[in-house]
C-alpha cells in the first residue's frame, strides 16, 4: 500500500480530469467485454441470462453516473475560494487509499465495480483484494482491471494487508465482521496542532491569535498550537510581536500574590515541557522568555535533514521554529505525520494559504484567524463534519432508520428490459471538448520577449519609413 499512499500524497488521483479519465477507461474496458463478463457470471453464480445482464447494466450505469457527477469547473472554483478570501466550509478531500474486500458470493461484478468506481470518483487510490481462485469472474477481472486503470493508483492484491498497515486506510469490508464498528464511537481528535506564518502575513494579528490560542484557558486546549513555523525572513519581527502580546499572559499568571494549587500545577507542567524539549535528540531549545506558568521558546533542528516533530503538548509553552519557505514547512510536517493534524492555522496571503491547506492534511484549517470558541471543550469527533459552534450535533447521537412506502422506479428483470437497460448503459461516454490552450513555457516566454524588444521597434521603423516614403512620393508626383 506504500506506493498507493505515495500517489495519494501527490494529489494526482484527486484531480477531476484524472478521475473522469479513469472512469471512462474503466467503462470502456468493461463494456468491451460484456459477453465474457456475462458468461463468467452465469458460470460462477448460476444466474439467468437476464439476471447477469441486469447486473452488468446497473453497474455500468453507475460508472456513467459517477462520470457525469464530476464537474471540473465547479470543483476548480470551489478549490480556489480561499484565494478570494471566501470560506470553503463544505470542502471535502479524498481519504487517500481505499482497501476493498468484496463479497464474491452474491452479484460479484456489482460488489467489485460499484465501490471501485465510487472510490475513483471520490479521488482515492484503491487496493482491491481478489484471491487466486478457479472461479471465472475474479480471474477475468484480474486481467481486465489493470488494463483500464493506472498502476500507481490501483493495485490488485491476493491476500489481506498485514495488521497495522491499514490504520490510515479506508477499508470497505463487505463480508468481514468486526467486533465493534468505529461508527459506534465518537472519538475526539487528539493529533498535533501546527501553524505556519508566511512572510506575507500580518505579523501582529498572527502573533496575537497564536498567543491567545496557546495560553488561554490554562493553555490546555486540544486546539492550542504545538509548534509555529515562521518564515526566517520575518522571524525576528514575529518574535517581537509574540513577546508584545504574550507578556501579558505570562505576567498575569505570575503576578498572583498567593500561589494556588492550579498555578503550581501549571508551573510543573511548564517545567516538564521545557525539560522534554531540552532533552530532545533532534531539537535545540532556546528559551526566549518564561513566566511562572508559561514560556515562549525557539526550536532549531540539530540536523540538516528532516527530523521528527516534537510530541503533542498540553503545557502552556509556545514553540517557534524558522523555515525557509512554504515548501520547507510542508516537507517537515508531511515527513513526520502519519495521521492528520487536529487543526492547522495558516497566516499568509490568501493564495499562499490555499497552497498550504492543499498540501498539509488537517481535520480543519483556519486562515488568518483562530476563533475563541474553538478553544473550548474537547477535540471535535473524528470522521464527522466539523461544526465550530456545536462540538457535538444531535445527528451524531441518532442513527438512520428509514421507512419507505412509495414504490421505487425499478426495472423488471425480464430479458427484454435487461437488454434495453444494458444498451443504454453500454453506450460510450462522450467526453466534453476541453478548451484548447497553448502552454507558455520558458522558451516561449523568451521568444515573446525577443519579439517585443526587437520586433516592435523594427516594425515601427518600417511603418514610419513606408508612411513618409509614400507621402514624399505623392508630393513629388
Amino acid at each position: 500500500l506504500a506506493n498507493l499512499n505515495a500517489t495519494a500524497l501527490t494529489g494526482r488521483s484527486s484531480n477531476p480530469f484524472f478521475r473522469r479519465e479513469q472512469l471512462k477507461f474503466l467503462h470502456d474496458t468493461l463494456r468491451g467485454e460484456i459477453n465474457a463478463i456475462r458468461d463468467a457470471l452465469r458460470q460462477d453464480q448460476h444466474v439467468t441470462d437476464a439476471e447477469a445482464t441486469m447486473e452488468i447494466a446497473i453497474t455500468l450505469r453507475h460508472l456513467k453516473t459517477h462520470y457525469a457527477g464530476i464537474d471540473q469547473k465547479a470543483e476548480l472554483e470551489s478549490e480556489y475560494r480561499p484565494t478570494k478570501a471566501k470560506d470553503a466550509a463544505d470542502r471535502r478531500e479524498p481519504w487517500g487509499v481505499v482497501y476493498i474486500e468484496p463479497n464474491l458470493g452474491h452479484t460479484p461484478f456489482f460488489s467489485v465495480i460499484e465501490p471501485l468506481g465510487t472510490a475513483i470518483a471520490a479521488g482515492s487510490c484503491i487496493a482491491l483484494k481478489l484471491e487466486n481462485t478457479p472461479r471465472a469472474l475474479p480471474s477475468l477481472l484480474r486481467s481486465l482491471l489493470p488494463k483500464a486503470l493506472q498502476p500507481d493508483a490501483f493495485q490488485i492484491i491476493s491476500t489481506s494487508p498485514q495488521e497495522g498497515t491499514t490504520s490510515n486506510v479506508l477499508s470497505v469490508l463487505q463480508e468481514t465482521n468486526t467486533e465493534q464498528s468505529n461508527y459506534t464511537r465518537l472519538v475526539s481528535a487528539s493529533g498535533r496542532v501546527l501553524a505556519v506564518v508566511d512572510r506575507t502575513a500580518n505579523l501582529s494579528s498572527a502573533a496575537e491569535a497564536l498567543v491567545a490560542a496557546r495560553f488561554s484557558f490554562g493553555g490546555t486546549s486540544p486546539y492550542a498550537p504545538d509548534l509555529v513555523f515562521v518564515n526566517e525572513f520575518v522571524k525576528r519581527d514575529f518574535v517581537e510581536q509574540v513577546l508584545k502580546h504574550g507578556i501579558q499572559h505570562l505576567a498575569a499568571t505570575s503576578s498572583n500574590a498567593v500561589p494556588n494549587a492550579s498555578s503550581q500545577s501549571k508551573k510543573r507542567t511548564t517545567s516538564d515541557a521545557l525539560e522534554t524539549f531540552s532533552e530532545s535528540k533532534h531539537w535545540h531549545t532556546n528559551i526566549i522568555t518564561q513566566g511562572s506558568t508559561g514560556a515562549i521558546v525557539e526550536l532549531t533542528s540539530k540536523s540538516t535533514t528532516h527530523v521528527p516533530l516534537p510530541p503533542r503538548s498540553d503545557a502552556p509553552v509556545l514553540a517557534i521554529s524558522a523555515v525557509s519557505s512554504l515548501d520547507h514547512a510542508i516537507d517537515i510536517i508531511n515527513n513526520d505525520l502519519d495521521d492528520r493534524l487536529s487543526a492547522a492555522y495558516h497566516f499568509a496571503a490568501p493564495a499562499h494559504a490555499k497552497y498550504l491547506s492543499q498540501f498539509i492534511r488537517s481535520e480543519v484549517t483556519f486562515v488568518n484567524h483562530i476563533p475563541t470558541s474553538l478553544l473550548l471543550g474537547p477535540g471535535a469527533p473524528l470522521f464527522h463534519e466539523f461544526d465550530l459552534e456545536n462540538r457535538y450535533k444531535k445527528e451524531q447521537f441518532q442513527r438512520a432508520s428509514p421507512v419507505l412506502v412509495r414504490p421505487a422506479n425499478t426495472t423488471t428483470s425480464t430479458s427484454k428490459d435487461a437488454a434495453k437497460l444494458l444498451e443504454d448503459a453500454a453506450k460510450e461516454i462522450k467526453e466534453p471538448k476541453r478548451a484548447e490552450s497553448i502552454a507558455i513555457g520558458f522558451f516561449e516566454q523568451g521568444i515573446l520577449i525577443g519579439l517585443g524588444v526587437f520586433g516592435v521597434p523594427i516594425l515601427t521603423c518600417l511603418g514610419a519609413s513606408l508612411f513618409f516614403g509614400v507621402r514624399a512620393g505623392l508630393r513629388r508626383f
